[in-house]
């Protein structure tokens, strides 16, 4: 099946209803819902789920509940707990917890407990829970359907087993909950088709799938209705004739328009300003928006906004990225971070990088992401080190090539057209010569253009 018919079958937004739950619906016949959440307002799509959980005794008490929040693992399974015990099941009893970041005096102590205890959840290790983790998409699928299986639920299938744009970055575990929650309406995919296995969850988008396994839970399915296998596996041989959809390296093709851009922003740091300086100046990315900041780092990106802070702005307002990338409206998002915190590492930049781009996601999640390579650094650079070099570049880039290929991403390889034979960024090319060596002239700029201009995913063409 071709990518277009794919994304066609596939237009239906993640966790989010078309339509929400009326209030009514919510207030689920005890009377107005009064709303102790100071950040939680009408208009938001998420209202009702909210609603209708919160008076169910399932969401905590608070003055605030972060909607766009990522949830967290203790987060997640203090509302299947809160949420086991309104559908009529007994309060935990037995051993202790082996975790030990779960000491016993913890208000979701008991929660953890039933979790572990029923099979809902293990821990990341022998002892630990790691409690303020993120939860992922297809691992939340992986724990509706333990507990769902747990309280002996009927859910109906509501949807035929399709493939998402994505369904092979699926991990094994997780294939057979993720097409459950799928069948059974408790999860959709983006409209773009992608279901995102390995992207982080927010608080609403949590909400929404826990409203809807609570009307399963509580309304029983008619004489004959088709219901979904919760069996271990089930569903697993569903993926053998599935295909991967272009994602990873960008190959080269014809050149694009122009206007290929106008929905396009690019994220990075002083490299990127002389990108977004060079377009300025000749239009040669035509009406593409930047967001870019001296120094900005995948690491300091994820930090508050204050005063001192490096974060890009838009529209004359300092802001987070995914704030940024909201706001803006763009549909593509390239993405170009990392030399500024390659010091500290690969892995901790890469995933620092993936964090930063799955809040992005959070914020806009019809959006395609393209990363691109850092560029080399020039041969006379004076901050080359051991922990800041050209094959430390490289192995970043290798990294995060194999992640855009796991995730679903593109990877736009924009520095093999930016280093001469041996490696370095040309003297040519560079604005700093004989200083830091990594920033451009406009020469390099237009070199940079052109092959971003022939390095356009045929998907998003």
């Amino acid at each position: 099946m071709g990518m277009k018919k794919i994304m066609t079958r596939l237009a239906a937004v993640f966790l989010v209803a078309a339509l929400t739950l009326p209030v009514a619906a919510a207030q689920n016949g005890k009377g107005p819902w009064k709303n102790p959440y100071s950040d939680v307002t009408e208009s938001q799509w998420s209202y009702s789920y909210i609603a209708r959980l919160s008076q169910a005794g399932i969401l905590p008490d608070s003055d605030k509940f972060r909607s766009t929040d990522q949830e967290t693992r203790l987060e997640f399974v203090a509302a299947l707990y809160a949420m086991h015990l309104s559908l009529g099941g007994k309060a935990v009893s037995g051993d202790s917890l082996p975790f030990t970041d779960v000491p016993a005096d913890s208000a979701d102590y008991d929660a953890v407990l039933w979790a572990y205890e029923s099979g809902v959840v293990n821990g990341v290790s022998e002892t630990s829970f790691n409690p303020g983790g993120s939860i992922s998409r297809q691992d939340t699928c992986t724990m509706l359907l333990r507990f769902a299986r747990e309280e002996k639920l009927s859910l109906c299938a509501v949807d035929d087993a399709r493939q998402f744009a994505d369904s092979l970055s699926v991990r094994q575990y997780a294939r057979t909950p993720v097409t459950v929650c799928q069948m059974s309406g408790l999860v959709n995919g983006y409209d773009n088709g992608y279901f995102r296995p390995a992207g982080f969850i927010t608080r609403q988008e949590c909400a929404a799938v826990l409203c809807r396994l609570l009307d399963a839970a509580e309304q029983k399915p008619e004489a004959g209705a088709l219901t979904v296998d919760l069996t271990d596996g089930a569903y697993d041989s569903l993926y053998d004739g599935y295909t991967a959809p272009p994602s990873g390296l960008v190959e080269k093709s014809d050149a694009v328009d122009l206007s290929y851009f106008d929905d396009a922003v690019f994220i990075g740091d002083s490299v990127s300003l002389m990108l977004q300086y060079y377009n300025a100046s000749t239009k040669a990315l035509g009406n593409a928006q930047f967001l870019c900041a001296g120094s900005l780092s995948p690491a300091n990106a994820l930090w508050n906004v204050s005063s001192s802070s490096i974060h890009p702005s838009y529209q004359g307002k300092k802001m987070l990225v995914e704030d940024g990338v909201a706001a803006c409206g763009a549909k593509k998002v390239y993405i170009m971070l990392g030399i500024n915190s390659l010091r500290g590492g690969v892995d901790s930049t890469s995933q620092d990088l993936v964090t930063l781009i799955d809040r992005i996601l959070a914020k806009a999640p019809d959006v395609s992401i393209l990363v691109e390579s850092v560029t080399p650094m020039a041969a006379s650079s004076t901050i080359i080190t051991d922990s800041l070099n050209n094959t430390k570049i490289q192995a970043y880039n290798d990294k995060m090539q194999s992640i855009c290929e796991e995730r679903g991403w593109y990877f736009i390889n924009v520095a093999e057209v930016l280093r001469d034979k041996d490696g370095y960024l040309p003297g040519v090319y560079c604005s700093d010569n004989n200083a830091m060596g990594i920033h451009f002239t406009y020469d390099g700029c237009k070199v940079w253009v052109d092959y971003l201009k022939t390095h356009a995913p045929e998907a998003l063409k």
